[in-house]
């Protein structure tokens, strides 16, 4: 499954519900959420390093061409932020079940999506 950005806060944050649905999964993340969380104003170098060990459980889908015009053809037609463009992208080009607490991805059809109640 492929994780938000949310669902790792969430995870970290120890959701109960949340870190029930992941556990023994294959967790899958976009780099973009490894942007989002690394670069997030007023991480201690512990939040830091908390985060990086998350991000090594997962295996990280990188950027390709390939992605770039999924997200394209998503943000043009869905008209979703250019991050939750990039994450709902890798989650149909990898077909994959995309695991979030954004509301918004429940409009994109081609998403196999599964909202978590934050």
């Amino acid at each position: 499954m492929l994780i938000d950005t949310n669902i790792v806060i969430y995870s970290l944050q120890g959701k109960k519900h949340v870190n029930k649905l992941i556990a023994g999964e294959n967790l899958f993340l976009s780099f973009i959420s490894e942007i989002e969380l690394l670069s997030w104003p007023g991480l201690t170098p512990e939040d830091v390093e908390l985060i990086r060990l998350f991000i090594k459980q997962c295996r990280l889908i990188e950027y390709s061409s390939r992605l770039k015009d999924g997200v394209i053809e998503i943000r043009r037609k869905y008209k979703l932020k250019i991050s939750d463009s990039f994450v709902a992208a890798t989650a149909i080009m990898l077909d994959l079940p995309l695991i979030s607490a954004d509301r918004n991805f429940g409009k994109v059809k081609e998403l196999n999506f599964f909202h978590v109640k934050p």
